[in-house]
């Protein structure tokens, strides 16, 4: 079972509020997939799970750029995800890179032969 909620996931995420539940578990679901493959604390389980969901869920829902009152305009962002930008676009994925890096970081150890 997936260690948080869609409610979890759009309190982060407010423009979330337009897809249902059941396609944010979806996310939250594949989220918690690669999360759990890491080798991290279980404390972290949670916010990497719902900022990867956050990122994976934005990917598919268009958000206003800009809006205009009269006469009424609205323009919306398109994302392009290819190898070259992968988490770094949106800020949950990069929230979520930068836990995983720093949470998964290998001890290094510094030695001074004399």
């Amino acid at each position: 079972m997936a260690p948080t909620t869609p409610e979890r996931v759009r309190a982060i995420a407010k423009h979330l509020s337009s897809i249902t539940d059941d396609q944010l578990q979806v996310y939250i679901d594949d989220a918690y997939q690669e999360v759990k493959e890491l080798e991290v604390k279980d404390a972290y389980v949670e916010r990497l799970t719902r900022y990867l969901a956050a990122h994976l869920a934005s990917l598919n829902v268009r958000q206003t750029q800009s809006e205009s009152v009269g006469p009424m305009r609205k323009s919306y962002s398109t994302q392009s995800v290819d190898n070259n930008t992968g988490l770094q676009v949106t800020p949950y994925g990069q929230e979520y890179e930068r836990l995983k890096n720093k949470l998964t970081a290998k001890s290094r150890i510094n030695l001074t032969v004399i």
